[in-house]
């Protein structure tokens, strides 16, 4: 068997060996039970989907092509124009750096009160 793909995490593993089985390909999906025994980020890049030898080229156009697809069918494509007379332009909430200044600063608090309750032992 050989790699047809190197997955992010073990959804995106798993999303692609659907996308091959139902194409009639045997795809396995190998390294997802690492995330539970390493955590997210260490995982990443060690999960992978493999295929048949003889089946790795078509494989391969089949994810390629996956990742070409367009989601949006041509005849509803002006709906999403962004000329569109009933888009709503996106606003910045002016409360988002704020919250985030001062729950960055709660948690520094929070870090240096463990801290000092440590260093008292």
């Amino acid at each position: 068997m050989k790699i047809a793909y190197h997955a992010d995490d073990a959804l995106d593993a798993q999303l692609i060996s659907d996308l091959l089985n139902n194409g009639g390909i045997f795809a396995q999906v190998r390294g997802a039970g690492m995330q539970g025994a390493v955590g997210e980020a260490a995982a990443m890049g060690n999960v992978k989907v493999w295929v048949k030898d003889e089946d790795l080229a078509e494989a391969k156009v089949i994810i390629e092509n996956w990742g070409n697809a367009s989601f949006v069918d041509e005849e509803d494509a002006e709906l999403f124009k962004d000329d569109d007379e009933f888009s709503v332009p996106q606003q910045q909430d002016p409360n988002h750096s704020s919250n985030t200044v001062l729950s960055a600063s709660m948690f520094l608090i929070f870090l240096l009160l463990v801290l000092a309750a440590f260093l008292k032992m």
